[in-house]
């Protein structure tokens, strides 16, 4: 089962990949993916309206879920918290985590602000409106699709991290998403596709690439 997860993955990452063009500065620097990413206006887990452009002269790691995601999200956050690990003090001051709902009708900035420190308080919940929602996946061509048919109940939904509410007749969506993690420069431009099955230690070696760009 994981090596059909593995390979779903590095599957939907050729896709992106074979959709967009790509420049490079120079042989020995990460890519430039001009058809993927660009400015966005967002609100954070702090209820805060923030713009990509807050993050510029950061280096940032995105990623697409929801708070409900029973396996690949919690996944996914577990992997980067382990990456972030991988990076020094002062590394990790010039790089952010950014987790990006795909549910932004459950997914308040007070669940996404549970969701993702509880795996790293330093990681970085953004939500909106739909709208807003729609464009940042159709910037950075990322997939969802809605799996319920209507709403299920969240106490029956499978949970690695606590349900922070006590309302037990709470309904959300599950949805199918993109898996795929974006590198993104300190400029903000897209510079290398990710997933999961990245060994920590070549992704952290991008990451530092970047911040010494």
């Amino acid at each position: 089962m994981l090596k059909i997860t593995i390979i779903l993955k590095m599957l939907i990452i050729l896709v992106i990949v074979n959709s967009v063009s790509y420049v490079l500065a120079d042989n020995n620097k990460l890519p430039i993916y001009s058809g993927v990413g660009g400015e966005f206006t967002a609100v954070d887990s702090n209820g805060k309206d923030i713009k990509l452009s807050d993050y510029k002269g950061k280096t940032v790691v995105l990623a697409f879920g929801y708070t409900n995601c029973a396996d690949i999200c919690p996944f996914t956050l577990g992997y980067l918290k382990q990456l972030y690990k991988t990076l020094s003090v002062e590394e990790q001051k010039q790089t952010r985590f950014i987790f990006v709902t795909i549910d932004p009708e459950y997914d308040t900035p007070e669940h996404l602000k549970a969701f993702v420190e509880f795996f790293n308080k330093d990681f970085i919940g953004l939500s909106g409106t739909k709208e807003q929602i729609e464009f940042i996946t159709s910037l950075y061509k990322a997939e969802y699709s809605d799996l319920s048919e209507g709403k299920v109940p969240t106490k029956d939904i499978r949970r690695v991290t606590p349900q922070k509410t006590g309302d037990k007749n709470e309904k959300a969506s599950l949805f199918s998403h993109t898996v795929v993690l974006y590198l993104l420069d300190k400029k903000g431009y897209t510079r290398s596709l990710e997933y999961t099955g990245t060994p920590k230690d070549e992704f952290a070696r991008k990451i530092r690439e970047l911040i010494h760009e």
